[in-house]
């Protein structure tokens, strides 16, 4: 009976380190993953912002280029980043024509650098929100090469639609 015990017991012990570093492992994996995204689509941005600061409609824009995960909010595997830019003049009315203006960069350097999105039909890279607060211009970005970002994109429209 006591051999029976220990046996299960180092049976149950096994699967829960097998588990543990299993679990590891794909955080790893996750992580490298994202951060290579966000390589990307920070080399995007910075391309974007080069191409945009020249321009008249958006010479107020300026600053560093400075990308947070929104992934730890929304799940794991989510390509959303969001991007804070000094943008001091800039008001509500001129968020749909910066939006407009860094999609069309975003989708010129995605061509460029031949980028695919996991649909076809899709911009591989798009402006998902924009918002000012305190004379700073806050972007979100996806970058969708998988399903996870895809969904995320699907929820924000869901939720746009309610709102």
């Amino acid at each position: 009976m006591r051999t029976v015990i220990i046996v299960v017991l180092g049976l149950i012990l096994a699967v829960v380190v097998y588990e543990i570093l299993r679990r590891q492992v794909l955080k790893r994996s996750a992580l490298k993953i994202r951060r290579a995204g966000q390589r990307t689509v920070d080399a995007a941005m910075q391309a974007a912002l080069g191409q945009l600061a020249s321009a008249v409609e958006v010479q107020e824009v300026h600053g560093t280029i400075h990308s947070v995960p929104v992934a730890d909010v929304w799940g794991r595997g989510v390509m959303v980043f969001e991007y804070v830019l000094e943008t001091p003049g800039m008001t509500t009315a001129d968020l749909v024509e910066v939006r407009r203006l860094f999609n069309n960069q975003l989708a010129r350097y995605a061509q460029r650098d031949q980028l695919t999105a996991i649909q076809a039909d899709q911009a591989p890279l798009r402006v998902t929100d924009t918002w000012l607060r305190d004379g700073q211009l806050h972007l979100d970005v996806a970058y969708l090469v998988n399903r996870a970002t895809q969904e995320y994109l699907e929820d924000l429209r869901r939720l746009d639609q309610h709102n």
